[in-house]
């Protein structure tokens, strides 16, 4: 996994880092990651002043989220969480694919047949 933090208008704390490198590699475990940027804005005349945005490159579509909030801690863990709810929609959409394949039974078989 390749990880890119760039910083706007903001110098992050070393927790901050930390933070977002042991995160993202708990939901690495997860799915593949073969690309990871985060992107700690500090915006000037809004409020609340961070904003994180996040893109990470799996399989498939790629996942995005951002989110403002009061810190850059605030923003990415509630952006990380949107990440990990739109993670499990793709999770259950992907079971219920396999659901609707499973194979008939002898029941269901004659039924769709017509012979009883």
């Amino acid at each position: 996994m390749k990880l890119t933090i760039r910083s706007r208008n903001v110098t992050t704390p070393r927790s901050v880092d930390a933070l977002i490198e042991s995160r993202l590699l708990a939901l690495a475990g997860r799915i593949r990651i073969d690309d990871a940027t985060v992107t700690v804005e500090r915006l000037t005349d809004a409020s609340p002043p961070f904003r994180v945005q996040l893109h990470i490159a799996v399989p498939g579509p790629d996942l995005h989220a951002e989110h403002n909030d009061a810190t850059a801690r605030q923003a990415f863990t509630r952006a990380l969480g949107d990440l990990e709810r739109k993670l499990r929609e793709r999770e259950l959409k992907r079971l219920e694919r396999s659901r609707a394949r499973a194979p008939r039974t002898d029941m269901n078989r004659r039924r769709a047949s017509g012979a009883r």
